[in-house]
């Protein structure tokens, strides 16, 4: 009988080590550290992530991980979240708060002083920064493409690319910068000559008054291009946008609105005018598809319609897939058309209609 008591009291102390041994511990941050330096949010799949929310926009959250670098995550993948610093949110019905944001359940608690309100997470449209720190408004990507050929020829291109945002729970600042260049050794004189030198720089404001429609306050581009007889085209206007289709992972937006350009020629024919004014009218529209976590596919086709001496029909489509790598690094695969359907003859011949290209190039985004 002493033998049986002792091995039940052996038992029975040795189960809560051996169940609890068995359960696999919930892990959460420290009650303190939800109210210092980090944010944190949580995935559906039980990851936890500290650093900072960049925003909210097309129901994709933007974090910058301390570990990890920039990671974009569904909304619908959010299991919690909880900010350190006020955070300013747009409803769908257009109705604008600030506060500190807990999510859980899919319910997002905004808490301002003593107030304290409840939410839908679907009813969210976008969320920004508060906190008056510029720096939380912005984000944005650089890269850089090369290649080298050398042997029986001898030529180098350089592409250098740039991109920012600046958003707010009401607006959005964007602007873009692309530069190529490309020279190669004529095999008949041995020096070095360009195929390429074109630079843009594009930039534009929206105002969302609604979920879906934008006014597009201000939009101006800077083009120039050598081989193309372009010495600088600046175009400037307005319009209004409207976003077609949004799945999550899928969003179709299209835009329209009046401009006027003014182009300067770097030569012209014989007792033509090296610079032309026009009106014009910009048509727009942009797709972004998260294909796979990693992996995006971005297109944005835009044409201007001018008079037919400074060009007739403007075309540019910009196309292509990024591929997260690590950290804050990404690969771009970017294709390129540029196309003027009546353009400018030089002095001595008429530049092609079309030009395109194919970059490969490396991101860094911040």
């Amino acid at each position: 009988m002493r033998s049986i008591s002792l091995l039940l009291l052996t038992t029975s102390l040795l189960f809560p080590i051996v169940s609890s041994a068995n359960q696999t511990p919930v892990w959460k941050p420290k009650s303190g550290d939800f109210k210092q330096k980090y944010d944190w949010l949580k995935t559906s799949s039980g990851e936890w992530l500290k650093g900072d929310l960049i925003t909210l926009y097309d129901e994709d959250i933007e974090f910058d991980s301390d570990e990890f670098g920039i990671q974009t995550i569904d909304i619908d993948d959010v299991a919690e979240l909880y900010t350190k610093g006020k955070q300013s949110i747009r409803l769908n019905d257009g109705t604008v708060l600030t506060g500190k944001l807990v999510i859980q359940d899919k319910l997002l608690t905004l808490t301002n002083g003593q107030e304290k309100q409840q939410i839908a997470v679907n009813n969210l449209l976008s969320i920004a920064s508060a906190n008056g720190n510029e720096r939380d408004y912005w984000d944005g990507e650089i890269n850089l493409g090369t290649n080298f050929r050398r042997g029986n020829s001898e030529q180098s291109d350089y592409t250098l690319s740039g991109e920012a945002q600046r958003r707010t729970a009401t607006t959005r600042l964007s602007g873009e910068f692309v530069s190529n260049f490309s020279e190669r050794v004529s095999q008949d004189t041995g020096k070095k000559e360009q195929t390429t030198n074109d630079q843009r720089l594009s930039t534009s404001f929206d105002w969302f008054f609604s979920p879906k429609t934008f006014i597009r306050v201000a939009d101006y581009e800077y083009f120039a291009d050598e081989l193309g007889n372009i010495n600088n085209r600046h175009t400037l206007g307005f319009g209004v946008g409207y976003e077609v289709l949004d799945t999550g992972n899928f969003v179709w937006e299209v835009s329209a609105g009046p401009s006027y350009q003014s182009t300067r020629y770097i030569t012209v024919e014989a007792g033509e005018d090296d610079k032309e004014t026009s009106g014009v009218l910009n048509l727009g529209t942009a797709v972004q598809w998260d294909i796979t976590k990693d992996i995006e596919f971005d297109a944005d086709y835009q044409v201007k319609i001018v008079s037919e001496e400074a060009g007739e029909y403007i075309h540019r489509l910009k196309a292509g897939f990024e591929v997260d790598l690590i950290g804050d690094f990404d690969l771009d695969l970017t294709f390129y058309l540029d196309r003027i359907e009546n353009p400018k003859p030089t002095d001595t011949s008429t530049p092609d209609k079309n030009d395109y290209r194919f970059v490969v190039s490396l991101g860094y985004e911040f």
